[in-house]
């Protein structure tokens, strides 16, 4: 089962991880720094001896053949002083001119005579658990003054700075382990610090539900990481507290909707079966009563077409559509109602769109009977299509009362009328522009809406299409 670790440990260990990593470096190079630092020390104490030796040696042939004892005795007087050194002069022929070797000074098996393949290049030599620094000179039989070469070995014991080195490692361990630890704590005290606005932020959120959508996170005094988060939040909170209030709305709105015609009906069936009537009088009873069921039935359709929409279940049959034409029928089957209070239509324009003929029929129409129902008398309502781009618009215009901005957002809302009161004269239930809007959408196009000097414009938007 895999563990989910918080953040908090999270951090921590990366955080430790990081300062272990860097202090291992550190360590590591520390190491490696004074390593080479004791190795070129070493070969500039070794190449000393040797320019030391050579120049004895150079000095003894001036005056002639040189004296072993004299030069062994030179060479023991310039390495007094010096601990772990070791110089020895000799012939090529192994025949041994001078050496030297400080007290307690551990001398190899065979005295470096491998080194010697290896002319003026200091080489580590390890005999029996020691170590040497070895340099070889070879010089010529002329400036040596006799009759071999000879060769000046120069070898340096690394003991001390081996022990040096091994017991820096060895307090580097403690010291990088006791790092481990406080970085450890030092990493999650940080960590608990600075993910400190994070767990108020919890707190907060943990007092929103769904009684109280109105609370909003603190966007001030925050890391500049979590200032965009906690904007989303609240950005999201809004969106969720405008649902909720949309949805109790609507449940209201559908309670008021269902009781008018339910008590109708209620109140007339009562009515007929308060007394014994005649045939005539229980037939005009059904046939209001027929109106009202209607109603209901007209309504629950609207809403179910809503639910498809809303869910993408709506199957449309797409054919090219010429909205001249057909917004030219539909003003046609609409100028009777408009004229009835002297109202009248104007078209123009023309676009060729492609989408599900009926469904688009339906949505215009609705948008021509809003505009007849709430235009003013005796106004005249534009009607005119136009194309722009791989765009098809349709706009419908008409005179009209005062419109509140916030109702101007709510038009498209289920159930909505604009008006509080809700005594209007209108036989819809509230649902033709949400329908309208959910026909656009489920075409890829919207429903826009504007108000500009009591002229409110419906704009249909379509995809438009080239041609047949």
């Amino acid at each position: 089962m895999k563990r989910n670790w918080s953040l908090t440990t999270r951090l921590s260990v990366i955080f430790a991880g990081v300062m272990m990593s860097a202090w291992l470096l550190s360590s590591v190079l520390l190491v490696a720094a004074l390593s080479s630092y004791f190795r070129h020390q070493d070969a500039a104490l070794l190449t000393g001896k040797l320019e030391l030796a050579t120049e004895l040696l150079e000095s003894g042939a001036d005056s002639g053949q040189p004296d072993s004892a004299s030069l062994a005795r030179k060479v023991a007087d310039a390495m007094v002083g010096h601990s772990g050194l070791y110089l020895s002069i000799k012939t090529s022929d192994n025949r041994l001119l001078a050496d030297y070797s400080s007290p307690g000074f551990p001398l190899p098996y065979g005295r470096f005579a491998s080194e010697a393949a290896y002319p003026d290049t200091m080489q580590t030599v390890e005999d029996e658990g020691w170590r040497y620094n070895v340099i070889v000179r070879k010089i010529s039989a002329q400036k040596a003054g006799g009759q071999h070469d000879v060769l000046i070995t120069a070898a340096y014991d690394t003991g001390f700075h081996d022990e040096f080195i091994s017991q820096l490692k060895k307090w580097l361990i403690w010291f990088n382990g006791g790092l481990m630890f406080i970085s450890v704590l030092l990493g999650w005290f940080v960590t608990r610090m600075g993910l400190k606005p994070l767990n108020e932020l919890n707190r907060l959120a943990s007092a929103v539900t769904i009684n109280n959508l109105s609370k909003r996170l603190p966007a001030h005094n925050l890391p500049a990481e979590l200032m965009a988060t906690v904007a989303e939040f609240n950005s999201m909170l809004e969106r969720l507290e405008k649902s909720f209030r949309r949805l109790s709305e609507f449940s209201s709105d559908i309670a008021h909707e269902l009781r008018t015609p339910v008590s109708n009906l209620m109140m007339q069936t009562q009515v007929a079966l308060s007394r014994d009537r005649d045939a005539a009088s229980y037939r005009e009873v059904l046939f209001s009563n027929l109106e009202e069921l209607s109603r209901l039935a007209r309504m629950s359709s609207d809403m179910l077409f809503l639910a498809k929409s809303e869910n993408g279940l709506m199957i449309l049959e797409k054919q090219n559509v010429s909205l001249h034409e057909e917004l030219e029928e539909l003003i046609d089957f609409f100028e009777p109602l408009a004229g009835e209070s002297h109202k009248t239509l104007k078209l123009k324009g023309d676009a060729l769109v492609r989408g599900d003929r009926l469904m688009l029929r339906r949505a215009l129409s609705n948008l021509i009977t809003n505009a007849i129902k709430y235009s003013l008398p005796g106004s005249a309502i534009s009607v005119s299509a136009e194309h722009n781009s791989d765009r098809a618009f349709v706009h419908i215009s008409n005179h009209t009362e005062d419109i509140a901005p916030e109702s101007l957002g709510r038009l498209f809302d289920r159930f909505y009328r604009g008006d509080a009161s809700r005594q209007h004269n209108t036989d819809g239930a509230g649902l033709g522009l949400s329908i309208t809007r959910s026909i656009l959408l489920a075409h890829e196009g919207d429903l826009q809406v504007a108000v500009n000097d009591n002229v409110i414009t419906f704009t249909a938007i379509m995809p438009a299409t080239e041609g047949p």
